[in-house]
């Protein structure tokens, strides 16, 4: 249902909020940027783990199906830039041609090495592979060594920090306060970026995937204040209306390999989401219908048919308010079902009113058991 409200006006109010929260517009605009349509600010992350057919199923990619996505991009006409360029025009609001797209590998696994090098040093695209130190130090062997990494990095790849031990960042230990929750979170991201630079070098750069995609508003504050970009695991273009300490990636590997839906993903544009409530994707355990509220300005997507899915694509029941002096729409998506414990999404879609796609934007609960305690997967 959409409806109109007046207000006092706060256009202005909203847009300077836009210019200088942490982790939306960047640091510095061009006057190129000021005068470019806001859907050229995006780009489409992709994320990968194995690269394989002999690995748990919901977290790999066949190597055929892997060759598929990069026939894809080509046919498609996208271009593949490094991580750190896309960050780079997306802090600075500088506009990026339309299909633009990023390879990321969280984990570094050994089939990355064995298995997705050798496609993407034969087709010279740059690559980001997310590392977790502390397996590779002990010699576990379903991750890529250092010697490997290095070649990678020889070979066109950035290296990101992933947390020194893949760790549930949100789960705080046993009788642990917020203070020494942050500090051993600040340990993990430290410990872990000492030791990409003692490997791989001082250029290492200061980017960051969240295990899981687990963050909360806490450690994207923390990451801010450690000078990092950070990666979730929720779906959506990655673009300045979204944190730079929560930037999106699309899923690539499991159920997310079809090449034709992700096509259509690949080609999505960004919603110009300028608040989002709560701040949170973390619940309390007896919060099992979340409402998601989304301030969003108008665009060139059709609001009526604007839709918001959560888990098992059940669709939610939404609600659309128009602020006419604000030129936004006011959304809230609310399930009619429980979410189980552990991670889930509602994803939101409208499409373009005259062109072939879909504007999208995603948010990850994290959801803890009845009694309180959380989920290890």
């Amino acid at each position: 249902m959409i409806s109109k409200n007046t207000c006092i006006p706060l256009f202005i109010l909203l847009l300077l909020v836009l210019l200088t929260s942490s982790g939306t517009l960047a640091e510095e605009t061009t006057e190129e940027a000021e005068e470019a349509p806001v859907p050229a600010f995006h780009a489409s992350i992709l994320m990968y783990h194995h690269i394989s057919s002999q690995t748990p199923p919901s977290t790999s990619t066949s190597v055929e199906r892997f060759t598929e996505h990069l026939d894809l991009l080509e046919e498609e006409g996208f271009e593949v830039w490094p991580l750190d360029r896309i960050i780079s025009h997306i802090q600075r609001r500088r506009p990026l041609p339309d299909k633009v797209a990023a390879l990321t590998f969280d984990d570094a696994y050994a089939s990355v090495y064995e298995n997705a090098l050798p496609l993407l040093e034969e087709r010279e695209l740059p690559f980001t592979i997310f590392v977790n130190a502390q397996p590779i130090d002990r010699g576990q062997l379903m991750y890529m060594t250092w010697d490997q990494l290095r070649e990678a990095k020889e070979k066109g790849a950035l290296i990101g920090n992933h947390s020194l031990t893949h760790t549930h960042m949100i789960h705080r230990l046993e009788e642990e306060n917020e203070e020494a929750w942050l500090e051993r979170m600040r340990g993990e991201v430290e410990e872990n970026q000492a030791a990409l630079v003692r490997e791989l070098g001082e250029d290492t750069p200061k980017i960051f995937a969240y295990p899981y995609g687990e963050y909360n508003p806490q450690l994207q504050e923390l990451l801010k204040e450690l000078g990092y970009v950070a990666f979730g695991q929720h779906s959506g273009p990655a673009s300045p209306y979204a944190s730079l300490q929560a930037l999106p990636r699309y899923a690539a590997n499991g159920i997310y390999a079809n090449p034709r839906t992700l096509g259509i993903k690949l080609k999505a544009l960004p919603f110009a989401v300028i608040q989002e409530e709560p701040a949170s994707g973390v619940l309390e355990a007896d919060q099992r219908k979340p409402t998601l509220e989304l301030t969003i300005f108008e665009g060139d997507f059709r609001i009526d048919q604007l839709r918001c899915y959560g888990p098992d694509a059940q669709q939610l029941r939404v609600a659309i308010h128009y602020i006419e002096e604000q030129q936004t729409y006011n959304v809230a998506a609310t399930p009619y079902e429980f979410l189980n414990p552990g991670r889930s999404r509602y994803n939101c879609t409208a499409p373009h009113k005259t062109e072939n796609r879909w504007f999208w934007f995603s948010r990850q609960w994290m959801l803890p058991k009845r009694d309180g305690t959380w989920y290890e997967g």
